[in-house]
């Protein structure tokens, strides 16, 4: 059943005061914070329903990290009835009451971060139609929106109009508009999002983090970059599945002990394997691992038990 996509919550109200919303505010946030961690819906829906995130939220924190949320992933949230879950609404509230700041963006306003770092619009634009040939594929929603609309096609693609400081928000509305079910166009914006943004000028390596569950998105985010002649790749970016991020957290020892470990990875309602990619001791290269959250958990609590790739 197609499922009808709101840009807007009809209950956005309930956490309105709860997020960062504002542009000029989204701008400062991301120049300033240190790690910046983009959330997938996958893993937003999967941390919503943890019992201790506190956990988690920690680890942003002794980062001083924030989180982001693209429209396009809150319009995925609300996918159902238009409304965020009730769970959605606490756990943004759980974030806040943290101390940590959740910023609720429009793709769009990736353009007005770059615009702080570069002196013209064409090399803004630029990274915008790279970013977008090295996502889209001819099954992709946004390769449906640039074929119907031949002009901004000529524009992205071609840079027909290099100096143009609207394109980034006529491209973005776009593609939105024509978001449908099962798609994946949640991940295919967060990966030209961050593509864009890991060009900032004076930025560390590590600074622009997606978080995701998806195998597929992990997959094609990375493949972007690695398509990228290194001359033109910006800084490297760091991509979290949940069990990477739990295995960095017991590193920093802001998990200690195996039953934390594991409610982490159960992430409320895992009671299956879990499938990594990474290697054990006697392994040489990576591979995919099928494995229980118990048995996980020991092994990340085991030194050399297990290297979590994602």
């Amino acid at each position: 059943m197609e499922r009808n996509y709101v840009e807007t919550p009809h209950n956005f109200q309930e956490i309105n005061s709860y997020v960062i919303t504002e542009k000029a505010q989204i701008v400062q946030e991301v120049l300033c914070a240190e790690k910046c961690f983009f959330y997938d819906t996958c893993s937003f829906r999967k941390h919503a329903n943890m019992a201790k995130p506190e956990c988690f939220f920690e680890y942003v924190k002794r980062h001083q990290g924030i989180i982001f949320i693209t429209r396009c992933v809150l319009m995925e949230l609300a996918s159902i009835s238009g409304n965020l879950n009730l769970e959605y609404i606490a756990y943004v509230k759980r974030m806040h009451a943290a101390g940590i700041k959740v910023l609720v963006a429009f793709e769009e306003y990736v353009f007005d971060i770059m615009n702080v770092c570069f002196t013209t619009y064409a090399a803004i634009n630029n990274y915008l139609s790279w970013a977008v040939r090295m996502v889209k594929h001819p099954t992709s929603t946004i390769q449906e929106t640039l074929k119907k609309d031949e002009k901004l096609f000529e524009e992205v693609i071609k840079l027909d109009d290099i100096t143009d400081g609207t394109l980034y928000k006529r491209f973005f509305v776009s593609v939105r508009a024509d978001k449908k079910s099962d798609d994946n166009l949640g991940e295919e914006l967060i990966a030209i999002c961050i593509h864009i943004l890991s060009h900032m000028i004076g930025e560390k390596d590590g600074k622009f983090c997606v978080i995701t569950e998806d195998k597929g998105a992990i997959g094609m985010i990375d493949h972007v970059f690695q398509k990228t002649n290194a001359l033109y790749r910006g800084k490297k970016i760091i991509i979290y599945s949940t069990p990477k991020l739990v295995q960095h957290m017991y590193v920093e020892k802001i998990l200690t002990e195996k039953q934390q470990i594991e409610e982490m990875l159960r992430g409320g309602n895992n009671s299956g394997n879990i499938i990594v990619w990474g290697t054990e001791l006697y392994d040489i290269k990576n591979r995919e691992i099928s494995i229980s959250c118990s048995e996980l958990a020991e092994k990340i609590a085991t030194p050399n038990g297990i290297h979590i790739v994602y």
